[in-house]
């Protein structure tokens, strides 16, 4: 997706007079709050490329997706328009995409009597483009511009009716940032699963009716992965960043919700609303909306980091984590054996039980950060650099099988940059049996 600047978005000052801040989070709002671009509308544009074909920056195949963002960019009105590709369309691929292309390339010359043409849904309108190409832009354009300004849905505990239609969008835009195929993807999967258990629809390639989920190219924001948006016909259409895959049962009840509140602790912004609205009215919210342990805000993702545990029966697996999630996360993520977290990771269950001992005296772990030390013997434990275990922790390890003091729930420890230095120097995560 472009990020476009929004320019000349005004301040809606009386929305915000209305706003009493809850002096319980005006000072601590997470960053997440309000980190959403600022689009008055959003233009979805379908495409029936598989998303193993995207590459990093899709201006680079699509000759539409280069020529809208160099035609608005600069535009006073279509600058301020969000716009980006999903994977719901339909019909045949003209020409396959090479995801090997980088940001400098161009897209391959169609032949004479070609050109791209695509489906696209222009929220939070829901109004279907049945046919966008290079040579219907400027129709699209006379469309936009005698849309009214849409008006901010402004968050309340009032409902209204259930929405008839809500699309969901996945970022899964791993050739961009492999955050987002990391965590998107399996969030993806999870969201589509769960709306076909509930029998509420299913991919937006299929229909139109009911819940439908697509992936979506770049939206911005990869450290806020995974992202989600759920836009809802007559109703509220959000951002949301930080999910998991076990968050889709809870995200599915808001996307299916009538009210007009969002998962405030996941959410980045709303169409039509800005950045300062956004903060206001998570400060306002009422203190009840977060008591949910599973509400609890968390951290954005930082840079890979190599993390090494040990199964019970002696094997080493190297994983990937990011600097943000926990331990746990990281298990789960790679599918790593013992590790089931019932409780989801609140630290109410000691099923992400591990071990994590200090480096032994006299061992010749790789100096870190100094490559003229050499390899040199270790005169004193190196403990891992870990968080102070709390109550909660403690009493939780009482139930763990088979634990010992060198225990730690895997929930309760951040992923760093410092674990993964004591990792490289010797240091291991061992699983246990069960």
């Amino acid at each position: 997706m472009f990020l476009l600047r929004p320019a000349g978005v005004r301040l809606n000052t009386s929305a915000l007079a209305r706003i009493r801040p809850n002096r319980r989070f005006a000072s601590s709002t997470p960053p997440v709050i309000g980190s959403a671009p600022q689009y008055p509308r959003h233009l979805v544009i379908h495409t029936p490329h598989p998303t193993s074909t995207w590459p990093s920056h899709l201006e680079s195949v699509s000759h539409l997706y280069r020529e809208l963002g160099q035609r608005w960019a600069k535009h006073p009105e279509l600058s301020k328009l969000g716009f980006g590709m999903s994977d719901g369309g339909t019909g045949p691929v003209e020409e396959q995409w090479d995801s090997r292309k980088s940001k400098f390339d161009e897209p391959a010359e169609l032949g004479e009597d070609k050109e791209e043409r695509y489906s696209a849904t222009l929220y939070p309108d829901f109004l279907q483009i049945p046919d966008l190409s290079p040579s219907s832009i400027a129709s699209f354009e006379s469309l936009y511009r005698s849309l009214p300004s849409p008006q901010p849905i402004q968050p309340s505990s009032g409902t209204i009716s259930a929405p008839p239609r809500t699309h969901i969008f996945v970022c899964t835009h791993t050739t961009r940032d492999c955050r987002c195929g990391d965590l998107g993807e399996p969030l993806y999967q999870a969201l589509l699963k769960e709306i076909q258990r509930r029998k509420l629809g299913g991919e937006l390639r299929d229909g139109e009716d009911g819940v439908r989920i697509a992936r979506v190219a770049h939206i911005g924001g990869h450290k806020w992965a995974g992202n989600a948006l759920v836009y809802k016909e007559g109703g509220a259409c959000d951002w949301y960043g930080l999910l998991r895959a076990d968050d889709a049962p809870k995200l599915l009840d808001y996307a299916t919700s009538p009210s007009s509140l969002p998962w405030f602790s996941r959410w980045r912004g709303r169409l039509a609303l800005i950045s300062e609205e956004t903060k206001a009215v998570y400060a306002s919210q009422p203190s009840a909306v977060v008591e949910d342990k599973s509400d609890q805000p968390r951290q954005e993702l930082g840079d890979r980091v190599e993390i090494v545990f040990i199964t019970y029966e002696g094997e080493e697996k190297q994983v990937l984590g990011y600097e943000g999630e926990s331990l746990m996360e990281t298990a789960r993520r790679n599918d790593m054996p013992s590790i089931l977290a019932t409780c989801g990771g609140h630290c109410e269950c000691a099923t992400c039980h591990v071990h994590i001992p200090p480096i032994s005296p006299g061992s010749t772990p790789s100096a870190i950060g100094d490559p003229s030390a050499g390899r040199q013997p270790l005169a004193l434990p190196q403990l891992a650099p870990l968080p102070e275990m709390t109550d909660e922790e403690d009493e939780q390890l009482e139930f763990a099988i088979g634990a010992d003091d060198d225990s730690r729930l895997a929930c309760q420890i951040p992923v760093t940059k410092e674990l993964a230095g004591w990792i490289k120097a010797g240091g291991r995560i061992k699983l246990p049996r069960y």
